[in-house]
């Protein structure tokens, strides 16, 4: 058994099983049902815990989609994390066949799940790559269990490039408010984007489709065995770049959770999410050092542009949380940030809201000093990690201004400007990096 708590074979089994070096160990009953149900076109992987008031029509939508993909075959693969509820009663009654595999996850995240809903995230995707190689699945769809706006057509539209052999991944884009989802569209995705070359909207957007031979490559790849104490999903998205897999996107609108387990807290969120960027940043430099610029990749779906309907932010708030943090966390900075970027950050004028401003290249710099200070360590990392928030209100503060008398589609060129000075201040953070 590895640190990992995932007991892993130790390379090819008996002919037929079709077992990879890092396949994990499904147990004999799984095995047997995943051979009587094999071959089938599309594996549905539903990462699942205590999800019982919502998994019913995740269920029902899937079955529903797979007829939208005339002549496919699937199954469903509940790949949970140890659900005390009905959630595996409930899956089995779906209307599709089922195997259910039970993954390691760690006490601390079934206490306080982390921000995705999944305790042991990266365990479970390692059950269903392995299962959906068992089957000899084209196409892997990943699926949230308390996603309750998930509708056949999303299915479709993640399967199908897969099926049709035109996309190895393909990771979701959802319709929102230009004020929803700012950790994602001011930090997250301009990150990703400067880092690995490619121009996805939600990184960390939970459904997926997967080819087999990406899902092949995943299970034979020699630093496999690092990534699950990290965001799975960066690891792979990075992996799959770098390696010249086919990277697409699916519109598939408004995205709506019902959970009474994620993590909504800030910081939290925060943590989890950087965290687990600069954590694949430190450990797999080699996935995005030398990446200059970036693509648009190509998309499945029409794409919608940010809502905007009038909608309340509180302006005021966030400017306060800034203040707070220049004064309460002034020493913290002190050590993370350069003293340019310091001064830079401490000069900006909080006097009048309306006249507040946070350049896009100071934001950047901000990030990557972040990244920095992650990567040598420079004060305890979830301290770190944390300090990052009152920043992250001011630039939210200065993005709800500029974006208020905006259309649409103004809105979408601000937000392209921040993507845009990430890439442009990447040699700032490789510099300093080596």
């Amino acid at each position: 058994m590895t640190d990992d708590g995932v007991r892993h074979e130790p390379g090819p089994g008996p002919p037929g099983k079709h077992l990879l070096p890092h396949a994990v160990e499904l147990g004999g009953e799984v095995e047997a049902a995943l051979e009587r149900l094999r071959p089938r076109d599309i594996a549905i992987a539903l990462l699942t815990y205590n999800n019982a008031g919502t998994v019913k029509a995740i269920v029902e939508a899937a079955a529903a989609g797979v007829a939208l993909l005339e002549g496919s075959t699937a199954l469903v693969i509940d790949a949970d994390a140890g659900s005390s509820d009905a959630t595996r009663e409930i899956i089995a009654a779906g209307g599709l066949p089922v195997v259910h595999v039970e993954h390691p996850a760690p006490l601390a995240e079934r206490l306080t799940v982390p921000f995705h809903g999944v305790p042991g995230r990266g365990s479970a995707l390692a059950v269903a790559f392995t299962a959906a190689h068992r089957v000899g699945a084209r196409a892997l769809v990943v699926l949230e269990a308390d996603v309750t706006s998930l509708t056949p057509e999303w299915v479709a539209r993640l399967a199908r490039p897969v099926l049709e052999e035109k996309a190895d991944f393909v990771s979701p884009a959802y319709a929102r408010h230009r004020y929803e989802g700012t950790i994602t569209n001011l930090l997250l995705a301009p990150l990703i984007r400067a880092l690995y070359g490619r121009r996805l909207r939600q990184p960390f957007g939970g459904q997926q489709a997967f080819s087999a031979r990406l899902v092949e490559h995943l299970l034979v790849h020699p630093r496999w065995g690092g990534w699950k104490r990290e965001i799975a999903d960066i690891w792979i998205l990075g992996t799959a770049v770098a390696d010249g897999f086919s990277v697409w996107e699916a519109w598939l609108g408004r995205r709506t959770v019902r959970s009474a387990t994620r993590s909504t807290d800030l910081p939290t969120m925060v943590a989890q999410t950087l965290g687990g960027i600069f954590a694949v940043m430190h450990a797999h430099e080699d996935l995005w050092l030398e990446v200059r610029g970036s693509e648009p990749v190509p998309e499945v779906g029409a794409a919608e542009r940010p809502g905007t309907d009038p909608a309340r932010a509180d302006v005021a708030r966030m400017l306060d949380g800034f203040r707070r943090g220049v004064r309460d966390l002034l020493t913290v900075w002190e050590h993370v940030l350069a003293p340019e970027t310091l001064g830079d950050v401490l000069g900006l004028d909080t006097v009048a809201a309306d006249r507040f401003r946070f350049p896009n290249d100071l934001w950047a710099r901000v990030v990557y000093d972040f990244a920095l200070g992650y990567h040598y360590d420079v004060v305890h990392r979830d301290h770190l990690l944390r300090s990052l928030v009152p920043l992250y209100l001011g630039r939210t503060a200065a993005f709800v201004m500029e974006a208020e008398p905006r259309s649409a589609e103004g809105t979408e060129a601000l937000l392209e400007r921040v993507a845009e000075a990430f890439e442009r201040q990447k040699p700032y953070l490789t510099e300093r990096w080596r």
